[in-house]
């Protein structure tokens, strides 16, 4: 079957059953965090995923340990349904589909800011800036680039915004050589 099909069906199921137990903030929060840890660590998404000799109650453990703390009661169900239908091979795309799923119902937009130089409260201002634009609930992820010289890049959704310094020499670079290639 295919894995984003699987994937899909099962974020669903947990999206409405996070619907109505009402505590959706909290799994999506946990979730996020799964998820990253996933990406970041390899031997944890191998673990979850490839090892059926490994329990339920095992991985229950690795995911507490991942999150730093008990992992939402929602949560332990879902991963103990994935393994008993043994389904844990698409766990994160699983989670990753969830999240997609949660901030689609709950009008979350998720977007990068990224500045040359630690700027105290920028996010927190363009967040509300974007928020009253969208009506969205916006959460930005800031990163400091030391490469794009000064400004900044905003991206949100499919939507991006180049006010860096090296973005404008980028712009001006690309007009002087479609300039000289008219000329020649």
């Amino acid at each position: 079957m295919n894995a984003g099909i699987v994937a899909s069906r099962y974020a669903k199921a947990l999206l409405k059953f996070v619907q109505e137990t009402g505590n959706g903030d909290k799994v999506y929060a946990q979730a996020g965090i799964l998820a990253l840890r996933m990406q970041e660590y390899r031997q944890l998404r191998d673990y979850i995923e490839n090892h059926p000799e490994i329990d339920l109650a095992k991985k229950l453990q690795l995911l507490e340990a991942a999150l730093g703390e008990p992992p939402a009661m929602e949560i332990s169900r879902f991963v103990s349904l994935v393994i008993t239908r043994r389904r844990s091979e698409f766990f994160l795309r699983m989670l990753l589909s969830f999240l997609t799923l949660y901030r689609e119902a709950q009008n979350i937009k998720v977007g990068r800011l990224i500045t040359a130089l630690p700027a105290e409260g920028l996010k927190e201002r363009m967040e509300e800036l974007f928020r009253g634009k969208t009506g969205a609930e916006v959460h930005l992820e800031q990163k400091v680039d030391p490469e794009i010289l000064g400004g900044f890049v905003f991206e949100l959704d499919d939507w991006r915004m180049d006010a860096s310094v090296a973005g404008q020499f980028r712009k001006i670079k690309a007009k002087l050589i479609d300039n000289t290639n008219r000329i020649v």
